[in-house]
This record gives C-alpha cells, sequence and structure tokens, in this order.
C-alpha cells in the first residue's frame, strides 16, 4: 500500500512537470486556431490554445513602428459555471515587458502548476480575459473555454465583462450605442441604468430584439443577476455582435458605485 501512495505521488509530480513544460516553445503561429485580435495603435492582444490543448498562450505583439517600452499586462480568469474541480474565480496575473521592438511579439505561456502563469484545472466553463497597455494604448480580448481537467478546449468568442467604473466613463463619453437591461419589467420600473431599454431575457424578447438590432453598435448588457446578463450577452455575440459588453455586478454594482439610474 505504500509503495502504491509513494509511486502515486511520484506519478503526479512526473505529470506535473510534463504539464507545465508542454507548449512552453513557441510554435508557429500558423499551425494554431486563432481566436480573437485586438488592435489599437500598434498594440495587439491575441488568445489561443497552447499545443495539445495545454492550457493557452497569449501574444502581445507591436504592429506600429516605434518601440513600445514598459508594456503592462494582465490576465483575469473567471468560471462562469463551476462542477467539480478546482477553479480561479477571480485570478489576477500581471506583469511588464520591458521593450517590444516593431514587428515583434512576447508570447506568456499559462500553464498548469506554473507558479508564475497559472491556467485554471477543473470542470466547467471558464472566461478568460487579456489585456495590455503601453504609451496611452490599451487592449483587451477575452474568450470562452471549456475546462476538462487539464485541458482549456472549444474556444469561442464571448461578450467582454466590464467593471462598473469603466462602464461609467464610457457612458458619459457616448460609447454605449444601445445599453440594454434585460431583467423583467416590474423590476426596470423600480430604476436602471440613464437611457437603458428593457429587452427581457426570460420571455424572449430580446431573442425577439436581436434581428432589428445593428451588429455594428457598442452594447452595453447587464440585469440583477449573473446569468440572464451572460447568457443575453453571449446571444449577442452568437449573433454576429463584435462589440458587446456586460457590466461585471449589474445594476447592484452600479447603483452601489453612486453612479446615476433613472425610474
Amino acid at each position: 500500500m505504500r509503495k502504491k501512495i509513494i509511486g502515486s505521488i511520484v506519478f503526479f509530480m512526473l505529470l506535473s512537470y510534463v504539464i507545465s513544460a508542454i507548449g512552453s516553445y513557441n510554435t508557429d503561429k500558423n499551425n494554431q486556431e486563432i481566436e480573437t485580435q485586438n488592435f489599437e495603435g500598434g498594440l495587439s492582444i491575441v488568445i489561443y490554445s497552447a499545443p495539445l490543448y495545454f492550457g493557452v498562450n497569449i501574444d502581445v505583439e507591436n504592429t506600429g513602428e516605434t518601440t513600445l517600452n514598459n508594456v503592462e499586462w494582465s490576465v483575469r480568469s473567471k468560471a462562469a459555471i463551476t462542477a467539480t474541480g478546482i477553479f480561479l474565480n477571480e485570478k489576477l496575473q500581471e506583469g511588464i515587458i520591458e521593450q517590444i521592438e516593431p514587428g515583434e511579439k512576447a508570447t506568456l505561456n499559462f500553464r498548469p502548476f506554473n507558479p508564475n502563469t497559472k491556467s485554471p484545472i477543473g470542470l466547467g466553463n471558464l472566461y478568460m480575459n487579456a489585456s495590455a497597455s503601453a504609451d496611452g494604448m490599451s487592449v483587451r480580448t477575452q474568450q470562452r473555454a471549456l475546462i476538462l481537467g487539464f485541458f482549456l478546449i472549444m474556444y469561442r468568442d464571448t461578450y467582454m465583462d466590464i467593471k462598473p467604473a469603466e462602464a461609467y466613463e464610457r457612458w458619459q463619453n457616448n460609447e454605449f450605442d444601445l445599453i440594454i437591461d434585460v431583467v423583467g419589467l416590474d423590476i426596470y420600473s423600480l430604476g436602471h441604468l440613464p437611457g437603458a431599454v428593457n429587452y427581457i431575457w426570460a420571455d424572449g424578447t430580446l431573442k425577439d430584439k436581436i434581428s432589428e438590432l445593428d451588429p455594428s453598435w457598442t452594447y452595453l448588457v447587464y440585469c440583477h443577476t449573473d446569468p440572464p446578463s451572460t447568457d443575453s450577452a453571449q446571444a449577442l455575440v452568437k449573433a454576429g455582435f463584435e462589440k458587446v459588453y456586460r457590466l461585471e455586478g449589474n445594476y447592484a454594482a452600479w447603483k452601489d458605485a453612486g453612479y446615476p439610474i433613472e425610474t
């Protein structure tokens, strides 16, 4: 019995080492399925699956003509639906890339058991948000993946979570073409974000309205709980809408921050 226990410990130690090492090299991106790219003024960030789906790779690239110095990056992984296993519900990882020359990129390798860039372990849906900023530029992207043990598979485009402070700033700058509250009418009438329309998720109103909406617009979606807001935002993305934001914490977070509401 003791030998079996020792053997199991050694096996899992070796397995964790192999998993951490796999994909640590840079592979040709042409052989990878790149899911999302965001560009802004010469700064690009891309999330794509690691070799054999062991974790994830993130490229931070300089697509401009001048050197980027002190590029700050951060990654947040958030489990949307948990089942069994260990999850990083709100794990922020961050760092600084001292310099990226024009045409160059830095690849961040996120792997299970890697103490510097851990990748989640477990079973369920995961939303991974990656961002980078330098010289006044800021880009970010978010992808949804399915976790099976150590594997992150089935990457899909998804909406972008946005904190109330950023949502308020964008609202002040009139960056949202439409704000959608998907809660029931009886709750909507008690208070909602300024100018928000009420397209209820539960009774199918939003689904019926999608065909009338402009896919090129920028949308902010929220509710009073997570499931309706996440499902609604994802429904817009599935319909081909590319600029969809979901308010983190929903209406309560906006109100608690002291931002204006309408009744």
